[in-house]
């Protein structure tokens, strides 16, 4: 199960939370998140927030890569706001942590989605 909360910053940046296991069954929910962003258009930036993540799945992984070349095309930033530990360790492990930008700290992870 998975819990997506997608919470204004600015007039055109964005956080969106996600609290659970992203797998091969949940993943869908994000990518639906995101995709509606980029349709509704006016985002510039998008926080993903994946602290509250405790599993995350090769499908899952791959949702967020796609996510980040899919913004990437379109103009859009997409940047790790916060992850859980495993989450962090897992993007690390994979390499796709420098894609996402991981913050390296709190007060780095608040000017996230501003870069």
């Amino acid at each position: 199960m998975l819990e997506i909360r997608v919470e204004p910053v600015s007039r055109d940046e964005v956080v969106v939370s996600a609290c659970g296991e992203l797998d091969w069954a949940t993943s869908g929910e994000l990518r639906a998140a995101i995709t509606a962003l980029l349709n509704r258009g006016g985002t510039v930036a998008i926080g993903l927030d994946l602290s509250a993540v405790g599993f995350i799945d090769s499908i899952g992984i791959g949702t967020l890569v796609a996510a980040q070349r899919i913004c990437q095309q379109v103009g859009v930033r997409l940047r790790l706001t916060a992850a859980s530990a495993f989450a962090s360790r897992l993007l690390h492990v994979t390499g796709i942590d420098e894609a996402l930008g991981i913050p390296a700290s709190a007060a780095e992870a608040t000017l996230a989605t501003t870069r």
